[in-house]
């Protein structure tokens, strides 16, 4: 579930377009050369992890629940390139390594784990949609919410004073 206070925060806290550019260079990991260039270094460095007692367990879990293993490598590649392990071209080409790997582990583990996530068979209805905005975003499916709603239509007069249907009125 996301946080509430999330949802609202200022949207002019966030950086100006181009602050990236005039920001002190090499400051973060990936932005510096990665530590490996060679895939099969960096995959040595990967497997060795993987294979590491507390992450097969974790990794057997978290597949026994149907995390599809295509969710766990991009993981992984994600991580590694971030902690400036290895670029993203590096990361793209161990992609099935990982993935050869990690369908090994879940052999080993007598698992049948998800491969490939997997689209919506049927688009997000209408209703599903708006559920979903009015717990992320109160404030818009308020907004909509008014928007749709039929106008009221202006009461019909009644009393002795109203005319008549079909009587002309003096003018």
């Amino acid at each position: 579930m996301i946080k509430q206070e999330l949802l609202r925060r200022d949207p002019f806290s966030a950086a100006t377009p181009g602050q990236s550019l005039t920001d002190t260079p090499k400051q973060w990991l990936w932005e510096q050369p990665a530590q490996f260039s060679d895939p099969v270094e960096a995959f040595d460095k990967i497997k060795k992890a993987l294979d590491d007692p507390i992450n097969i367990e974790s990794m057997g879990k978290l597949m026994f629940a149907g995390i599809s293993i295509e969710t766990l490598t991009n993981s992984i590649m994600s991580k590694n390139f971030s902690e400036g392990l290895i670029s993203p071209d590096v990361a793209e080409l161990l992609k099935p390594a990982v993935v050869a790997h990690l369908l090994k582990t879940a052999n080993n583990l007598g698992l049948t784990p998800k491969i490939l996530n997997e689209f919506p068979k049927e688009p997000v209805s209408d209703i599903e949609a708006m559920e979903l905005l009015k717990d992320l975003n109160p404030e818009k499916y308020v907004e909509l919410s008014k928007k749709n709603m039929p106008e009221e239509e202006e009461p019909l007069q009644q009393g002795f004073m109203t005319p008549r249907e079909g009587v002309e009125q003096d003018g």
